[in-house]
């Protein structure tokens, strides 16, 4: 099943191109952000969080209910990224 609004995070596990794989690690680059994934044989492969997404590529595996869109609370991501830069400078 493949969701919209499913989380994706550190343990994450997707269908991609055929092979389930689970995400091990972020980076985030000049060029963007980017996962790190292990898959079958624990081969590791990293690409961007964009390609990974695109349409048709990938399906995420979700591991439990999770939250839902219709949710009237936004995610903590959300209300971090609302704060200025002198409300996330208090933060650090």
């Amino acid at each position: 099943m493949s969701r919209a609004n499913a989380k994706v995070g550190i343990g994450t596990h997707f269908r991609l191109d055929g092979e389930t794989v689970q995400v091990v690690e972020f980076a985030s680059l000049a060029t963007g952000l980017e996962v790190v994934l292990i898959g079958g044989r624990n081969r590791l492969a990293r690409m961007s969080v964009r390609e990974q997404l695109s349409p048709g590529r990938a399906r995420v595996i979700p591991s439990s209910a999770g939250p839902s869109a219709a949710e009237d609370e936004d995610g903590a991501a959300v209300v971090l990224d609302r704060l200025t830069k002198k409300e996330s400078a208090w933060l650090q």
